[in-house]
């Protein structure tokens, strides 16, 4: 079960895992999320809650924490992040809202963790 040092983020939120960027709408998400994907190749992996926070997993002790270097993420930013991790993979798709200016961060994240669930 995954700890938080602090506080907890605010759901949904997007984690980086070896694969690609993976979306978690609760806590509970988040616990399936850590069993099922792969957290093998570094000692941190980043996490964007839907307040456009920065966070830090700790697989080794499965603690997700608030201490990180990058503490607020622009919309652009989590698209560009969560674009990337599809075209590591050999993804096809994209991420591509009409207009960022019209869409609140957290509508961002969501329609994210949407858009991840139905690849």
């Amino acid at each position: 079960m995954v700890q938080y040092l602090l506080r907890k983020p605010k759901y949904p939120l997007l984690i980086e895992t070896d694969r690609r960027v993976s979306g978690a709408r609760s806590g509970r998400g988040i616990d399936r999320l850590c069993k099922q994907a792969s957290f093998a190749r570094k000692e941190s992996y980043i996490v964007v809650d839907s307040a456009g926070e920065g966070w830090i997993f700790f697989p080794a002790n499965e603690v997700i924490s608030p201490l990180t270097t990058l503490k607020r993420w622009s919309k652009a930013k989590i698209i560009e992040l969560f674009n990337a991790s599809l075209e590591e993979t050999g993804i096809q798709e994209r991420y591509e809202p009409r207009s960022l200016s019209n869409r609140r961060l957290e509508q961002i994240v969501r329609e994210i963790v949407e858009f991840e669930s139905k690849l």
